[in-house]
């Protein structure tokens, strides 16, 4: 197993962030339940972290936001999982052969909304590492960084399970609409609740 916790950041996750994702506070409590239990049971996690300099193309498309070196940029739930802790560069490349260690928690940096644009990270995908694993999705965006997660994961060949109570859309509209293409995609939608359950039965 292996959670995507995606782009929690405080720029995302607080109403006074740059690019707020609205109603976003509601599931802070469950997120911080996720990486904590991440981090007892040892499941390796994956945070992606928007990591931005002045001037970056994204900004074409939206706001200033997640600024190296701000608070923004920083995560919310800094001191989970509580795992060894690998920091990626945007500039990182995967070698044949590259694998996740178990019970590390890898923080992605990426300069664009699709995880998979860290060369790093999309190595791993295109070398087969993901297929038929088992993905535990959840975070911000649903519409854009989310939605891009899910699907590349689904690409790949990844079993992939979207925790629906710990994720946020930007829009209603776009929201729906990623629902429906992910169910499509044969996503499965499961909750905080079911995911922390399995853990603890797995680590009876």
């Amino acid at each position: 197993m292996i959670f995507f916790d995606i782009d929690t950041q405080i720029d995302f996750m607080k109403a006074e962030g740059a690019l707020y994702v609205p109603e976003a506070e509601t599931i802070h409590g469950r997120i911080a339940s996720l990486l904590a239990a991440a981090g007892e049971a040892g499941v390796t996690t994956i945070s992606t972290r928007c990591a931005h300099e002045p001037g970056d193309p994204e900004f074409d498309l939206f706001p200033p936001h997640c600024l190296e070196g701000t608070p923004g940029a920083e995560r919310l739930f800094a001191e989970l999982p509580g795992l060894p802790r690998c920091e990626v560069a945007v500039s990182a490349i995967a070698e044949p052969g590259t694998s996740l260690q178990e019970a590390t928690h890898y923080v992605v940096k990426k300069k664009v909304f699709d995880l998979f644009a860290n060369e790093w990270l999309d190595g791993l995908r295109r070398d087969g590492y993901f297929q038929e694993k088992e993905c535990i999705v959840f975070g911000v965006a649903t519409d854009y960084c989310v939605r891009a997660c899910v699907l590349g994961l689904v690409e790949a060949g990844a079993r992939v399970r979207v925790v629906g109570d710990a994720i946020c859309g930007v829009s209603p509209t776009t929201t729906s609409e990623t629902l429906a293409v992910w169910q499509k995609a044969g996503v499965e939608m499961t909750t905080t609740a079911e995911i922390l359950r399995g853990i603890e039965e797995a680590t009876r």
